[in-house]
């Protein structure tokens, strides 16, 4: 899971590191287009996008 690279918002997104917070597992997301702010997604998120989103 990390080190995986998705498109969404018309930029890749690279997945840094995965964490656990309040019970659930999240996923800390790197612009690999532009220098923009670390995003947080849920898992929940990235495996509904995975089969669509998902470059590498």
């Amino acid at each position: 899971m990390v080190g995986d690279v998705y498109e969404f918002r018309f930029m890749r997104w690279e997945v840094a590191k995965t964490f656990w917070r309040n019970g659930e597992q999240w996923a800390r997301l790197k612009c690999l287009t532009k220098k923009k702010k670390p995003w947080d997604v849920s898992m929940t998120f990235l495996t509904l996008m995975e089969k669509t989103r998902k470059v590498s």
